[in-house]
């Protein structure tokens, strides 16, 4: 007799440090499991790909930060990220932004990922330690879209204080502390963003920011300021929140499989696919959050009409179905595409920068550092998290020709 769905205990420490292994036995019983608190969670390739192009799904995450606060700075500013908008107001949103934010526009910030690469991990030559999290992934992604928008130099680093706050705050486990923070970051970065807006009105430059506005005063629904002050959030949280996890989560893998890390040294031009790979391994969405007007059956399981599910990216990334060998770290798979940008209407607007980004940083990080090891047996998971963050990555290496 068939298995039917599992309950996975999203509550359980373990869980967030390895959830291969109970995604796996939960997607072979039955493609959907349920979390302790009775969300849906659809676990196989084939029904993640179809809900997640489905219209009649509208994208809601809002459910993870209003359970735990009612109201406040905190929630609206969740409730303004792009990922709980749908309809056309989200569809108008992010046309203004494709007209600035190009794939062509991101591959014109290849050479400096590269060299703001060899610069941060310059400063630890002598060293010969460091984290890679605190000392590069967190500082990198942050510094490459302040520069890009155009936020001044001296602004970068409260820019970065509060979008790591922010993302603090997205947990399962919300503190009164980390509610706090994430409060005041809100409303902080929200006010910077519109001072750099009513400066650029004044004196437009060659920046994201002064396209954004002409953007914005070209559309046909001319969009107002505090439109332009939501799309910045977001480009700002998600350029720098997803991608230091990213970067961190692919030197992780790589330095765990040295034969993969000497590919790549000997073949540069293999990090398109190796990227592809980490993002497919360990991807930084867990689940994409969604619900319907009507009910939904999934092999006899109903999910109710206007309920709240979630599509496991997880779990479809690793579905033997469609990946052979799936818990393998292969670099030269060759495939379908993984979920871990996103799907359909909602797929990440930053993907081309993304894929920009690590694409070049990676094989930068290791011309710029050799013999690397890492100085913990196993890295550690940040639990509860809404993206998934390894708490610390310190390594010892010997500084390498790029650096020299």
């Amino acid at each position: 007799m068939a298995e039917g769905p599992h309950t996975i205990d999203l509550s359980d420490p373990a869980y967030w440090q390895d959830p291969h292994p109970v995604l796996r036995a939960a997607r072979e019983a039955h493609p959907v499991a349920f979390s302790g608190t009775g969300e849906a969670i659809v676990l196989r390739y084939r029904d993640v790909e179809r809900l997640a192009s489905d219209h009649a799904n509208t994208s809601n995450a809002l459910d993870f930060v209003e359970s735990q606060v009612a109201a406040g700075p905190l929630v609206d500013w969740w409730r303004l990220m792009l990922t709980n908008l749908n309809g056309p107001e989200h569809r108008r949103l992010r046309n203004l932004v494709n007209r600035a934010f190009t794939p062509r526009s991101a591959d014109a910030k290849r050479a400096r990922v590269r060299s703001l690469t060899r610069e941060i991990l310059g400063r630890h030559a002598d060293a010969r330690r460091l984290d890679v999290i605190d000392d590069w992934s967190h500082e990198l992604p942050i510094r490459l879209i302040c520069e890009t928008l155009g936020v001044p130099e001296a602004h970068q680093a409260k820019f970065s204080e509060w979008s790591t706050d922010l993302g603090s705050a997205l947990s399962s486990a919300l503190t009164p502390e980390l509610r706090e923070r994430g409060e005041r970051a809100a409303i902080a970065l929200s006010d910077a963003v519109r001072d750099l807006l009513r400066e650029r009105r004044r004196a437009p430059k060659d920046d994201l920011l002064s396209d954004l506005i002409r953007a914005a005063d070209a559309s046909t629904d001319r969009r107002s300021d505090e439109d332009l002050v939501v799309l910045v959030i977001n480009l700002i949280f998600g350029g720098h929140d997803s991608s230091r996890s990213m970067l961190a989560v692919a030197v992780a893998l790589l330095v765990r499989h040295p034969e993969a890390r000497r590919r790549l040294e000997r073949e540069p031009g293999l990090a398109a696919q190796v990227g592809e790979e980490v993002l497919r391994c360990e991807p930084i969405v867990p689940v994409l959050a969604r619900e319907r007007a009507t009910s939904l059956e999934i092999e006899g399981v109903e999910i109710p009409a206007g309920r709240p599910f979630w599509l496991s990216i997880l779990a479809a990334n690793r579905d033997p179905r469609v990946f052979d060998d799936p818990d393998r770290f292969d670099v030269a798979r060759e495939g379908p595409h993984s979920f871990s940008f996103g799907w359909g209407a909602h797929r990440c607007l930053g993907a081309a920068f993304a894929r920009a980004e690590i694409q070049e940083a990676l094989p930068a990080f290791f011309a710029c550092l050799s013999k690397v090891e890492l100085l913990v047996d196993e890295p550690r998971w940040v639990p509860f998290a809404n993206l998934r963050r390894l708490e610390a990555l310190p390594i010892a290496f010997e500084p390498g020709p790029g650096l020299r």
